[in-house]
Formats: structure tokens, sequence, C-alpha cells
């Protein structure tokens, strides 16, 4: 009988201790993830700085477009719109691969589960918004080749061309699933006050 209570004492204060040690790093850990999360989240308001500014470009070129003034998409203006575009759009991308890989770092660490889910959530959110950036550059580059038949005196009707686009239909499906998962990622923020 008293060895069945030393060993369950001994295991008791086994199972203190591991938990313990659990808990210090659990609690070493979720500075750490905090540190990520905000480093990853740095990263996404980049992005959606930059998207801004392409659909401000884009806006811009489409209405000069309509009013029949090619001056933005030909010549040397014009050359140097395309690289104003491609360099957002490797702008946006980089910031995505480099947001995905701090969220990433968060799943390595112990512990921390609700940075995890967060985490896990808004790596779903940068992979959907990546596949939506592949289809926004074919697209651009459709918009761009358009411009420039119009620029030529092609007669083409860009509304339709545009609106009609399987691109446009992916970019904006993409686009809502994406912002649909970083919400439920936003949402888990929220109720496990990952930021407080």
């Amino acid at each position: 009988m008293k060895k069945a209570v030393v060993f369950v004492f001994i295991t008791a204060l086994a199972l203190s201790m591991l938990a313990f040690l659990a808990g210090c790093g659990g609690d070493a850990n979720k500075d750490e993830a905090k540190q990520l999360m905000m480093d990853g989240d740095k990263y996404i308001d980049s992005v959606e700085q930059t998207t801004a500014e392409l659909e401000t470009l884009q806006g811009d070129l489409a209405a000069s477009a309509l009013e029949g003034d090619a001056s933005a998409i030909t010549g040397e203006a014009g050359a140097a719109m395309s690289e104003q575009v491609a360099q957002i759009l490797e702008d946006i991308a980089t910031d995505l691969t480099a947001a995905k890989a701090e969220y990433e770092k968060i799943l390595d660490l112990d512990g921390v589960q609700d940075y995890k889910d967060y985490a896990s959530k808004m790596i779903e959110a940068v992979d959907v918004y990546l596949e939506q950036l592949d289809y926004t550059g074919i697209l651009v580059t459709k918009l761009g080749d358009a411009l420039t038949a119009m620029a030529q005196g092609q007669d083409i009707d860009i509304i339709s061309l545009m609106m009609e686009s399987e691109e446009l239909a992916k970019v904006e499906e993409l686009g809502a699933q994406g912002d649909d998962l970083k919400d439920e990622a936003e949402q888990i923020k929220l109720d496990k006050k990952l930021e407080s």
C-alpha cells in the first residue's frame, strides 16, 4: 500500500512538473507567436495599400481609354505604365509570400493553439490571394493589349471585353473567398483576444 501511495505521489509530481514546463514554454511562445502574427499582418496591410494603388491605376487607364485618350498607354508612357503595373504585381506577390512565411513560423511553435488557428486561416487566405494575383496579372495583360489595340485605331468594346472575361470572374470570386477567410481569421483574433 505504501508503495502505491509513493508511486501515485511521484506520478502526480511528475505530471505537475510537465504541466508547469509546458505552461512556461507556452507563455514564452505566446510572445513569439504574437510578434510573428503582427509581422505577418504588416505584410497584409502593405498588400492592401499596394492593391489600392493598382485599382486606382487601372481605373485611371480605363477612364482615359473610354475618353479616347491613348497617351497613357502608348510610347514611353505606355512602357512606363507597363513597368509600374508589373512592379505593383511583384510587390504584392512578395508581401503575400512574406506574410505566409511569418504565419508558417507560428505553426512550428509549441502550444499557442489560438495563434495557430489564426495563422492557419491567414495562410488559407494568402494562398487564395496568390491565386487571385495570377488571374489579375492575366487580366491586366488583357486590358493592356486591348488598350494598345484601341490606340492603334481598332474598334474594341473594352467594357464588354473586361466584364465578360473569365479572368475578371475568377478575380472577383477568389477575392471574395480570400476576404471571407481573412474575416474568419480576424474573428479568431478578436474572440481569442490575440492582440491584447
